[in-house]
């Protein structure tokens, strides 16, 4: 993503609400013109529930635009609303597999296995986007698993606090996306880091504690962090760390510390003992905080902050992975991850974020 110009994002509109429609083509759409007699490649999204997703699937469209105008493939992008509308939307799909070349999916949730494996029982080819599933018929069938390093952001963020200072007698609130792959290969990727700095499983366990799963939602973020926060476990006579797992959850904390609803006395105690706040993604606020230009939240002075990269554009790569195959390209990794990077203060103005903050 670095100095990389991500294209500009459609206007606010483009939602899951303008999206759905009703039938087997909910959540369809195609911007491109309709190719004659090419067949379908499918990109299948989650509805813009949150910033990332939101930009997955502007993304997707643009991708969808791009591909259709040569009239090889009709590409089509479908969003949807939750985890039973994605299983009915590839149902639609799979009750027609003459027409249809292959399908780009990020999976709503680990409850679309059972529709995966349907897909790879087809023999319609496959690229998995983000989150993974598996099974055997999975990874047998499945041309490639396109995603960020998820370990390597947990790896990241567990070896920027160790360098900050993390110890032992610390504490770490590791703040969930969901239960899908995602969220625990980030685990994996932050306890493997402090392994290898001589942590025992028992040890890690005492000092990382996970919260429940925030849905990616800031909301909810504010809420899981505010009830922490006034509870017991939130103990100010540690260096306290909290490690979460996107950017939207990063602001809600965020939102949190720069409001009114924590009690001043120990939020004092409590900022002064932060060492550090991390994130993932690449959210255009998130940024405006790490510059400086945010209109309401400085630059934090007491801890560290910083983001660790997971582009959304990446779907546009698992969507140009799944032409590849189509196209015969024969030398397709199955485990197609794309490297991260640490983004703060220092380094921001070098990456470009996704969506777009008002005050910038």
């Amino acid at each position: 993503m670095k100095k990389r110009l991500l294209a500009a994002f459609l206007v606010a509109t483009l939602t899951a609400t303008a999206l759905v429609g009703c039938g087997s083509d909910s959540g369809k759409s195609n911007d491109g013109k309709k190719s004659k007699g090419g067949k379908e490649v499918a990109i299948m999204v989650p509805s813009a529930d949150h910033g990332w997703t939101g930009a997955v699937l502007t993304y997707a469209q643009e991708e969808a635009k791009k591909l259709s105008k040569d009239g090889k493939y009709e590409v089509n992008v479908y969003a949807a609303t939750d985890v039973e509308n994605q299983i009915q939307q590839v149902d639609d799909l799979l009750s027609n597999t003459d027409n249809l070349a292959g399908i780009v999916i990020l999976p709503y949730d680990n409850g679309l296995q059972s529709t995966i494996e349907k897909i790879a029982t087809a023999d319609v080819p496959f690229v998995q986007f983000d989150r993974v599933i598996e099974s055997d018929i999975i990874n047998e069938k499945v041309v490639a698993n396109v995603k960020g390093d998820n370990e390597g952001i947990g790896y990241e963020t567990a070896k920027r606090f160790i360098a900050d200072g993390l110890t032992k007698d610390d504490y770490v609130y590791e703040m969930i996306g969901d239960n899908s792959s995602v969220p625990e290969l980030r685990s994996k990727g932050f306890r493997k880091y402090l392994t290898e700095q001589g942590w025992t499983d028992e040890e890690i366990d005492k000092v990382v504690v996970k919260s429940a799963a925030t849905g990616w939602s800031r909301d909810t973020g504010k809420e899981l962090f505010e009830s922490w926060f006034s509870s017991s476990q939130c103990d100010t006579s540690k260096k306290n760390w909290i490690f979460t797992h996107d950017d939207e959850i990063a602001m809600g904390i965020l939102e949190s510390l720069n409001g009114s609803a924590l009690d001043e006395g120990k939020k004092a105690e409590f900022l002064n003992s932060l060492q550090g706040l991390a994130s993932s993604s690449g959210l255009a606020e998130i940024y405006a905080v790490l510059d400086g230009t945010h209109k309401t939240i400085a630059t934090p002075e007491l801890y560290d902050i910083f983001s660790v990269t997971y582009d959304p554009a990446m779907i546009q790569e698992a969507t140009e992975v799944m032409i590849d195959y189509l196209d015969g390209k024969t030398d397709i990794e199955q485990d197609y991850i794309i490297p991260v990077n640490v983004v703060d203060s220092k380094n921001v103005g070098e990456f470009t974020p996704f969506g777009t903050y008002e005050g910038k």
